[in-house]
């Protein structure tokens, strides 16, 4: 997983926000899974831009695929104190898929002014 690189077909039919936004997780530290991150900054004309980042998971994962069916039947990865039970495989959920600050990531992204 850490070698991976977007590919250049992604990159162009892709808006890359990587150098343009200050994107940030409210996950708290140490948390492997961040799914779902936040922008948020002042316009020149002083309106607010806010954007909410969502790990795009459907790069990965093939629609109505056996991993795409246990996914869903699953819904959500759940956490009880001693264990947790992931709706993706650890590669996916707390790597590629995963949000980290600094490694490239695909996105879907909603940004509102």
């Amino acid at each position: 997983g850490s070698e991976w690189q977007i590919p250049a077909s992604e990159t162009s039919k892709r808006r890359d926000l990587r150098k343009s936004h200050r994107i940030f997780s409210v996950d708290p530290p140490g948390c492997q899974d961040i799914d779902d991150t936040m922008s948020a900054c002042v316009l020149p004309n002083g309106d607010f831009e806010v954007g909410v980042h969502i790990a795009d998971v459907t790069h990965f994962v093939q629609h109505e695929s056996r991993l795409d069916l246990e996914a869903r039947s699953r819904g959500t990865t759940f956490y009880l104190v001693d264990r947790r039970f992931d709706m993706l495989p650890p590669l996916l959920s707390s790597d590629l898929c995963s949000l980290h600050g600094n490694v490239d990531r695909l996105a879907v992204s909603v940004i509102w002014t």
